[in-house]
């Protein structure tokens, strides 16, 4: 049989490459004196949430999405950290550039990980095991940087089965072995099964994959509805026929923060809100792309969350723009409700590569772009505190 049919039949090779706790091992590299000790990166203020935390601060039960006072009390003596994001995402290209060295086809996930098409690359890096190594000790010589590899016929699989890679190290999984590997595993482990959809499984004392790939449709449609439960059993099976393709471009870009404490100084609020609009716009501005409008978000202290939003006069980028528009918002909705604010963000929405059209009438709306565009160019060069517009 010609080689071409063998490859039309040949299972597909799917690796998910995942740097291990990318942001400490990044800062660890900068500063060599934190190896080995616990170290915990994200908000480090009263309200701040964990990014990433070292294996060494796992022990304690320290994990990304918990809130940092919670992970203060169960490991003290970590060296707690904000983190340099602007060096994550240098470190990221240099991590992606590596992996498209082996494939045409990268498909980035986030700053850290990766999903990467090796079928029929047997010819050039040898077998599925051996060019993940080839891969893992590159990644490693490169950037001095720890990588996990799953590897499967499918993303689900190639996913489920870094986690057993990990920390720095290869494993994998081929169809025929999928499911009865997928049967033992807690239905947590399966992408997409929130806390929510596990508190409601376990309600029908399913705690495995396999109980839910064994479950009748009926009680899952009533309790994960109707749509999400067949594509959940059906992914408990390990099937899982999504193609490995780059999520479309988002069609907004959002800045926001929490205060350390409720505030309801409008000046305050104000000074917040102008830096928001400062950091949507530069990464607005670094897309080449042109908002059609902002909107603003408002958490009160009892959690209560609102949204306003509004469309700009012409499609833009600049700093001025987007904050008149986002300070309009914020000056209706503190006259509404003036209850002190946990939470502040501003979002540019309307994304596209459209020109403005100007008006003779307005304001120029390329004057606001030109300007935020060298006031970014300062930043860069100089650093973020460098320059500012005036105060409000």
């Amino acid at each position: 049989m010609p080689d071409v049919d063998r490859n039309s039949e040949q299972e597909r090779v799917i690796f998910h490459v995942d740097l291990d706790a990318f942001y400490v091992e990044v800062e660890r590299q900068a500063d060599p004196a934190l190896r080995g000790k616990p170290v915990v990166i994200g908000g480090i203020g009263p309200r701040g949430v964990v990014a990433t935390a070292s294996y060494e601060a796992r022990k304690f039960g320290v994990h990304s999405a918990m809130a940092t006072a919670v992970a203060r009390r169960l490991c003290p003596q970590a060296i707690y950290m904000r983190g340099n994001h602007e060096l994550y995402r240098e470190v990221s290209k240099k991590f992606m550039n590596i992996l498209r060295k082996y494939s045409p086809i990268v498909v980035p996930v986030s700053v850290d990980e990766a999903y990467i098409d090796m079928t029929g690359s047997e010819r050039l890096f040898g077998e599925p095991l051996d060019s993940a190594e080839i891969m893992r000790v590159a990644v490693r010589e490169k950037l001095g940087l720890p990588a996990s590899i799953g590897i499967g016929p499918s993303k689900l699989v190639a996913k489920v089965s870094t986690e057993h890679a990990k920390p720095d190290g290869i494993f994998q999984v081929r169809q025929v072995e999928a499911e009865a590997f997928f049967a033992p595993q807690p239905v947590r482990n399966l992408p997409g099964i929130g806390p929510k959809a596990g508190e409601a499984l376990a309600k029908l004392n399913i705690s495995t994959l396999g109980q839910l790939a064994a479950t009748p449709i009926g009680p899952l449609r009533r309790v994960l509805g109707p749509n999400h439960a067949d594509y959940v059993r059906c992914r408990a099976k390990a099937i899982d026929n999504a193609p490995l393709r780059e999520k479309p471009k988002s069609k907004s870009i959002s800045s926001e923060t929490t205060f350390a404490t409720d505030v309801s100084s409008r000046s305050e609020i104000e000074m917040v809100l102008k830096k928001l609009c400062e950091r949507a716009g530069a990464r607005l501005r670094k897309s080449g792309l042109r908002a059609r409008g902002a909107s603003i978000k408002l958490r009160y202290g009892d959690f209560t969350t609102i949204t306003r939003q509004r469309t700009f006069p012409a499609a833009g980028d600049g700093d001025q723009v987007i904050y008149d528009t986002a300070h309009g918002l914020l000056v209706t909705a503190m006259r509404q409700r003036g209850d002190p604010i946990r939470l502040i963000g501003v979002t540019v929405n309307g994304l596209g590569e459209q020109a403005a059209q100007l008006s003779l009438l307005d304001d120029n709306p390329m004057a606001d772009s030109d300007t935020s565009e060298a006031v970014d160019t300062i930043r860069e060069r100089y650093g973020s505190a460098a320059i500012s517009r005036g105060s409000v």
